[in-house]
Parts: C-alpha cells; structure tokens; sequence
C-alpha cells in the first residue's frame, strides 16, 4: 500500500510538472543573458515581450512611435487647434485631431479636457495602423466629442481643414460647426 500511495504521489507531480510547460531561461544578475548582449535593467529577456502582447510583438515604444526626430520632423503637422468664440466647451468634452486622406483616417490623437487654443502634433507616431504612410495632402479634423466617444455624433463640435501639406506647421483647425 506504502508503494502505492508512492508511486501515486510521483504521478501527480509529474502530471503537474509536464502541465505547467518549459522553465523560463533566466538572464544572468548581470542584466545579461547567454544568448545575448547586456540588457537593460527592467528589459524584458531577449525575445520575451511585454505582458499581453502576442509572442513576436515588438515592445511597446519602437516603432512608429519611436522614430527618430528627423523622420518625425519629416513625417508631423503640427498647429493649434481654436475653438470659435460662438462655441464653448464643457468639462467632460474630449477632442480628437484627426488627419484623414479621402476616407481612410491616418492618424488620431485624443486629448481630454482641453483648453483653447490648443497645440497638437500628429505623425506616423499617432497612426490608425502600422505601416500605412503618413504623407499629404491630408484633412485635418478637430472634433470636440461631447460623450468622448470616437464616432462622430449629434450635437459634437468640428472644424475642417482641408489638403494640408506634409510636413507642416502652423497650421489653425478652428472648431466652428456643430454636427446636425
């Protein structure tokens, strides 16, 4: 009985072991790992991602959303966004600048609470979706959401400019229109 109860216990804890997969390899405390260079501290190991992405994501902040200042400078519009004087904003209002080419939206940049007028830069770092080029003329959008929702809706502020260079700066969106 002795042997048995045994030889019971050693399966459960082979069944658990062969459920629970693969150890994960461990990096050195250097901060490095035997399959690569020095990471650094905090660096998930090498070929790891972050939590919740799917194996093979690239981590969050490369990308588009980490080019370098030349191609962003390249690749921005940057103005101010003004409300018009007949208009006025409540404090639950979120705005979104939007640039569009035709129907396709290129980038969106979603900013709550915002005072008037207000600065705003778009680039390939605030793109819709990856690897669609951030190139003009596009339309600019400034839509101040009453519910903060994304879709446009009855009662949201807009203002429109139209075919916009890229690069550019300077340019005004001013918010005059109230969407029927």
């Amino acid at each position: 009985m002795k042997n048995t109860c045994t030889l019971v216990s050693l399966l459960v804890a082979a069944s658990f072991l062969s459920c629970s997969g693969p150890a994960a390899p461990r990096a050195a405390a250097s901060g490095s790992s035997a399959d690569g260079p020095p990471q650094a501290p905090g660096a998930p190991p090498h070929g790891d991602t972050a939590p919740g992405l799917p194996p093979g994501h690239p981590p969050i902040g490369s990308g588009a959303a980490a080019e370098s200042a030349p191609d962003r400078a390249r690749t921005r519009v940057a103005g101010t966004a003004r409300l018009s004087p007949k208009l006025s904003a409540g404090p639950g209002d979120v705005l979104y600048v939007i640039a569009k080419k035709g129907t396709t939206t290129l980038a969106v940049q979603r900013i709550e609470k915002p005072a008037f007028p207000l600065a705003f830069e778009l680039s390939a770092a605030d793109a819709m979706v990856s690897g669609v080029a951030f190139e003009g003329p596009v339309d600019l959008v400034a839509r101040l959401s009453r519910s903060g929702d994304a879709i446009p809706s009855k009662g949201d502020l807009e203002g429109l400019t139209k075919g916009v260079a890229v690069p550019a700066s300077g340019v005004e969106v001013t918010i005059d229109t109230t969407r029927p």
